[in-house]
């Protein structure tokens, strides 16, 4: 183990790592589960080995199982985020970088989309919440950075977000310049990945204020219990941003060769 992993707080990457690791199952079966509508010969092949996994990913992803699992893993990864918001030298620098790359993956998105019967198009997914998150946190700790204060306000929109039940949205039915606000918001869903700033960034603010009140000087809180054990999961944890980024290309090229090998067309 190299100094700068020794460094590290080993069970923030621990848990950021196990989210991340459920979520890229929970992309596995969603990709799984969209084969039928991906493939047009879909029924003409009759592949039962191939249709059994199918109908495990959409019935996970139709499960309560999923539907609790989900916002669970969620939160893990977003707590630990604002955890970090307070380790990081600049969130401003932060944010413009995950905004950069939100826009990257919109742009690709939205052309493959257009050149293909794919609905795979992002216009304001997980990664553009995240960016716009640490940027509202970053502005808002610039205007007055007490730890009471974003706790009350984080708590408020967590609240808010769970009163007008924002975890089941409705989708638009066209998305433009009028409505895309609610789309930003957290009120309307569209899209492949919609994730509102609502109530998400409450829960990052309440990660800031865990971290400067438990994680002040930046060590592990539970050093007894650190070991080889989660290496898997730390390793996961550390490298996050790039398996974040990279998982859902990897995965979904990985459905779609194994669906043309076994005969599947577009």
């Amino acid at each position: 183990m190299d100094k700068k992993s020794k460094n590290r707080v080993w069970e923030l990457d621990f848990l950021r790592g196990f989210a991340i690791i459920m979520m890229v199952f929970d992309h596995l079966l969603y990709d799984l589960a969209s084969m039928p509508a991906w493939f047009s010969n879909y029924t003409a092949i009759n592949n039962e080995a191939m249709q059994s996994v199918v109908r495990f990913g959409q019935d996970y992803w139709a499960s309560g199982l999923r539907g609790i699992g989900h916002h669970v893993f969620i939160a893990i990864f977003l707590l630990v985020s604002g955890i970090s918001f307070t380790f990081s030298r600049s969130n401003w620098k932060r944010g413009v970088k995950f905004l950069a790359v939100a826009l990257a993956i919109s742009g690709t998105t939205i052309l493959i989309e257009a050149i293909s019967n794919l609905n795979i198009g992002i216009y304001f997914g997980i990664i553009h919440m995240f960016a716009s998150s640490i940027l509202i946190i970053a502005l808002l700790r610039k205007i007055w950075n007490n730890d009471i204060f974003i706790l009350i306000l984080g708590a408020s929109v967590i609240i808010l977000g769970l009163s007008f039940e924002y975890y089941h949205l409705a989708s638009l039915e066209e998305l433009s310049i009028a409505n895309f606000w609610e789309l930003i918001v957290g009120t309307k869903s569209y899209g492949a990945d919609s994730f509102g700033i609502v109530p998400y960034v409450g829960i990052i603010m309440l990660g800031t204020v865990i971290g400067n009140v438990f994680y002040k000087n930046r060590v592990s809180l539970l050093p007894q219990l650190d070991g080889k054990w989660h290496g898997v999961f730390s390793f996961t944890g550390r490298h996050s941003f790039l398996i974040f980024l990279l998982h859902q290309i990897v995965i979904f090229g990985l459905v779609i060769l194994l669906g043309t090998i076994l005969g599947y067309r577009f």
